[in-house]
């Protein structure tokens, strides 16, 4: 049996958040289970978006998180639902 991305379990990581002119750019990469028949081989970076937001108060970044992680998450499932699609 060969590797397949197991999109029930997504973990959400490397946050990276670095002043640019004007504000902060913030990114954020999903990792989805790669399995092997029933072993978790490691997790596998499927998608990474990239937000940028003007300001630079604590409110300005809470704003700019849940954008990006709901746009994140609109990914996956995106490619969650591509790859059902592939399996048949």
């Amino acid at each position: 049996m060969g590797t397949r991305l197991d999109f029930s379990m997504v973990r959400i990581l490397g946050e990276d958040c670095r002043a640019v002119d004007g504000g902060h750019e913030l990114a954020l990469t999903a990792y989805v289970a790669q399995v092997d028949g029933d072993r978790l081989v490691e997790h596998a970076a499927v998608a990474r978006v990239t937000e940028t937001f003007a300001g630079w108060d604590p409110q300005d970044y809470q704003r700019a998180n849940l954008k990006l992680h709901r746009a994140l998450a609109a990914r996956v499932a995106e490619l969650a639902l591509a790859a059902r699609r592939e399996e048949g």
